[in-house]
């Protein structure tokens, strides 16, 4: 079933946005387990996309559309088109994205869910993003969080990522934290830099 993830791989990509500043406060570290605990109360059901946007209703996040950044605008509409002709070529569906945002110990970040459709298989992703952040969360600090290590890490300069399977919950397919530090030229491929998190489900639809 994981084959069908990389059709929802443009949601691991989001332009740049602007970054609060971090004024002052370089040196202070990354409230990774504040982020990451908002990101498991918002997200840690995505038994579909219905479950996780009511989760993330539930947990205070507010819904953004017609106010969102105009960088996560335009990426919503890239992932809309080349998302939905993906899917369409294998004769599925692809739901409407949502984007939501939460200001989380001074992060301003965000969540976009999106789901597909294919014969009877959904695969739901939930994704967060602190875009233009500068301080890494760390593989060590989610193993620990997620009390088991990592099955793969790949850990470069111009990119980290570290995947879990399963994922935060049960029943959930993968957890993957990026980090692509400023300056990178893997941004131009994944159009962000910063943190980010993914977590999906694949299931049968009935």
């Amino acid at each position: 079933m994981r084959i069908l993830l990389p059709l929802l791989a443009c949601a691991i990509a989001a332009p740049a946005a602007a970054h609060d500043a971090h004024a002052g406060d370089a040196e202070a570290p990354y409230p990774a387990l504040e982020v990451l605990n908002a990101f498991r109360e918002g997200c840690g059901s995505i038994g579909n996309q219905a479950a996780a946007s009511a989760s993330l209703d539930a947990a205070g996040w507010q819904r953004i559309d017609a106010f969102m950044p105009v960088q996560l605008a335009m990426f919503v509409t890239f992932a809309r088109e080349t998302g939905g002709e993906a899917v369409e070529a294998q004769g599925g569906t692809m739901s409407e994205m949502e984007v939501f945002e939460k200001t989380i110990a001074g992060e301003r970040v965000f969540i976009i869910l999106s789901e597909v459709k294919v014969s009877d298989i959904r695969v739901t992703g939930c994704r967060l993003f602190d875009l233009g952040e500068t301080r890494q969360v760390s593989p060590e600090t989610v193993a620990q969080w997620l009390d088991r290590e990592p099955a793969k890490v790949i850990d470069q300069e111009q990119i980290n990522v570290a995947d879990w399977e399963p994922g935060i919950s049960e029943g959930h397919d993968s957890f993957q934290l990026f980090f692509v530090p400023p300056g990178s030229p893997v941004k131009e491929a994944f159009k962000f830099d910063g943190v980010a998190f993914k977590s999906d489900t694949v299931g049968v639809e009935k």
